[in-house]
C-alpha cells in the first residue's frame, strides 16, 4: 500500500468511517463455538471491532492496520473498556512484523492472497485462521466495486489447501443494515 493509500484510509477514519460499526463481524458470532485458544492476530483490523471482541473473550490479541488513525481510535475504545491489546500501525503489503505463533488469525474483508499464505505460517499447531472476503458476483451487492478487492469463488479455499477446512460458506448474506453481500467465509485449522 502506498503512502497515498495510508493517507486515504486515515482521512476516511478521521471523517468518521465505520464509527457506528462497533459490533463484531457476524461470522465471529456465528462460529464462536469453533474459536479456541489464547493468542490471536487480527490483520487489517480497522477500528478494532473484531479485535476488541476477541479481547473480551480472553484472547491476547495483536492487531495490525495501515491506518494509524484507526489504530488510535481502536486503542482508545479498548482502554475505555479496560482491555489490553497490542495495536500496530503497519502496512501489511510490507509483510507481517510479528512471528507468532497464534491460536487464531483473522483476515476479515481484506484481500491479499500472498499475505494470507504468509499468515498461515504464523499458526500454532492446531491453530485456526478465519477468513471472510467479498466474492465476485453478478448480483447487486454491497462492498467494493473494484474487482481487485473481491475474490473469485473457491480461491480462499485454494489458498488454504494445506489446512483442514472446518467450516465454509460461499454465497449471499444479509448484512445487519439489510443490504446483501456476496461473501466467502472459511475457518481452517493447521494439523
Amino acid at each position: 500500500m502506498s503512502d497515498e493509500d495510508r493517507r486515504r484510509w486515515n482521512e476516511r477514519y478521521r471523517d468518521g468511517a465505520y464509527q457506528f460499526r462497533e459490533h463484531p463481524s457476524a461470522v465471529l458470532l456465528d462460529w464462536k463455538d469453533s474459536l479456541m485458544g489464547s493468542t490471536a492476530l487480527d490483520l487489517a483490523c480497522g477500528r478494532g471491532r473484531n479485535t476488541i471482541h476477541l479481547a473480551t473473550l480472553g484472547f491476547d490479541v495483536d492487531a495490525i492496520d495501515v491506518s494509524d488513525i484507526a489504530i488510535q481510535q481502536a486503542s482508545k475504545r479498548a482502554t475505555r473498556m479496560g482491555l489490553r491489546v497490542h495495536w500496530i500501525a503497519h502496512d501489511l503489503e510490507q509483510g507481517i512484523p510479528l512471528r507468532g505463533p497464534y491460536d487464531l488469525i483473522l483476515m476479515i474483508r481484506y484481500v491479499d492472497n500472498a499475505l494470507l499464505s504468509k499468515a498461515v505460517k504464523l499458526l500454532a499447531p492446531q491453530g485456526k485462521i478465519l477468513v471472510e472476503e467479498h466474492v465476485v458476483s453478478d448480483e447487486e451487492v454491497i462492498g467494493p466495486t473494484n474487482p481487485r478487492f473481491r475474490v473469485l469463488p473457491g480461491s480462499v479455499q485454494q489458498t488454504l489447501c494445506g489446512l483442514e477446512i472446518e467450516r465454509e460458506f460461499e454465497g449471499m448474506i444479509q448484512e445487519p443494515d439489510g443490504t446483501q453481500a456476496a461473501l466467502v467465509r472459511v475457518l481452517a485449522k493447521r494439523v
